[in-house]
């Protein structure tokens, strides 16, 4: 794939590097993303107080 690609990923160049996608969830608050709950729940209270 070369700079400026598209975003999308070729399935094949994955299975050629034996890469495994993994879905993820993502929580979302104020305009940020994390990938930990436990994150997002401080960030929320630290701005309740």
């Amino acid at each position: 794939m070369t700079a400026g690609a598209s975003n999308e990923i070729d399935q094949a160049e994955l299975d050629r590097y034996e890469i495994v996608r993994v879905p993820a969830e993502v929580f979302l608050w104020g305009g940020y993303r994390y990938s930990n709950a436990r994150d997002a729940l401080a960030a929320a209270r630290r701005n309740a107080k």
